[in-house]
């Protein structure tokens, strides 16, 4: 089964967020600006939420995705107070490739930054949230 991770991330939470995704199918999860080289079972994209949207860049690459990109999606976002999510389905949506129910918006906050160290750092609850997302968003072989 071919799965693929992309995410937009402007300060890191929700590459974070990619890379737990990642991590948990054993796969590498990648920005939006890296081509999906052939088509895939399931994409895993997730963007943040900057001045309640999502960015444009996202938009963007959603706009371009080609239907015959990938058999269905999976969708998280990462914001601190609203989720990005339901767009990002909306739009994926409007290309005609399936949406799995399973959406996953990860609330962040000022406890996630590391400081002057730089880098985000996941809660155990964040990560257990993240684990389950991709249990009842992969699909079985």
């Amino acid at each position: 089964m071919n799965i693929a991770v992309r995410y937009q991330s402007r300060g890191g939470n929700t590459k974070a967020v990619a890379e737990a995704i990642a991590n948990e199918l054993s796969v590498k999860a990648e920005p939006i600006s890296s081509p999906i080289d052939e088509p895939v079972d399931v994409l895993y994209i997730g963007g943040g939420v900057y001045a309640w949207s999502i960015d444009r860049a996202l938009i963007d690459f959603l706009n371009a995705l080609e239907s015959n990109t990938a058999k269905s999606v999976a969708v998280f976002s990462t914001g601190g107070m609203m989720s990005g999510t339901g767009k990002i389905a909306a739009l994926v949506k409007a290309k005609g490739i399936a949406v799995n129910e399973s959406a996953l918006p990860v609330k962040m906050g000022f406890l996630n930054y590391a400081g002057s160290k730089g880098g985000v750092t996941l809660s155990d609850k964040q990560l257990r949230l993240i684990a389950d997302f991709v249990k009842r968003s992969k699909p079985l072989p």
